[in-house]
């Protein structure tokens, strides 16, 4: 009897174990002109399978990084090779401490970045079967993500807003945009000319669009900023 249960959980632990698969997730930044640095501290990455259940990932990454040493091609890993269990995983969220997070500016002002409350899951869809592993790369846009604070002067509030795409789906677009669409004053809107001015991508054909501030409307599926060449004529 006894060599017989001893059998019996011996095999019931190899069932267990072998119920588990690995992913691995790495972070890209969007460009953003109004700063010269973004500091994050990110803890870890958390997973939403599609049972409802949370999955807890601590992040392997240094304890604050700049997002935008990672918005021309490099990338950061933030979770390598890290033990789940198989399923479907359908949500991506990053967890951020507000110690180490800030802002700065050229001219060498900073800014304490807030974490917002209540933050949610960017969607994903990865499967996962026994043994298998997954990747995925996660692009932090740091134009849609960051407002000044409502409640402190001088902070801003990190609302992320990411977007979760395979490492083989991830592309980039360049090209120029007409000088006098900068200059015109529908698109300065009072601003100094040659800052603040974006293009946005959305899917589709006329689409209406928003930028994440508003209710209604097509969000976009990336920015970039509108940079003045060196020359400074266009």
């Amino acid at each position: 009897m006894r060599t017989e249960r001893f059998c019996a959980l011996t095999l019931v632990g190899v069932l267990l174990c072998g119920c588990e698969a690995s992913t691995s997730i790495d972070l890209a930044s969007a460009g953003y002109a109004q700063a010269d640095q973004i500091k994050l501290a990110v803890e870890g990455v958390d997973l939403l399978d599609d049972g409802g259940s949370e999955h807890e990932l601590d992040s392997d990454a240094d304890d604050v990084v700049d997002a935008l040493d990672y918005s021309n091609a490099d990338t950061l890993q933030l979770v390598d090779g890290a033990e789940v269990a198989q399923g479907r995983y359908t949500g991506l969220r990053l967890r951020f401490s507000s110690v180490g997070s800030a802002l700065y500016t050229s001219d060498g002002a900073a800014y304490p970045i807030d974490i917002g409350s209540n933050l949610t899951f960017a969607e994903m869809d990865m499967e996962l079967d026994d043994g298998e592993s997954g990747s995925r790369l996660v692009i932090f846009e740091p134009r849609f993500s960051l407002q000044a604070s409502t409640t402190t002067d001088g902070h801003y509030t990190l609302t992320p807003v990411l977007r979760v795409v395979h490492p083989d789906h991830a592309a980039s677009i360049t090209g120029t945009v007409d000088d006098e669409l900068v200059r015109s004053t529908a698109c300065r809107q009072s601003r100094t000319l040659g800052t603040g001015a974006a293009v946005y991508a959305f899917v589709g054909a006329n689409v209406t669009p928003q930028d994440y501030q508003r209710n209604s409307g097509a969000s976009p599926v990336a920015a970039a900023d509108v940079k003045t060449a060196d020359d400074g004529a266009s």
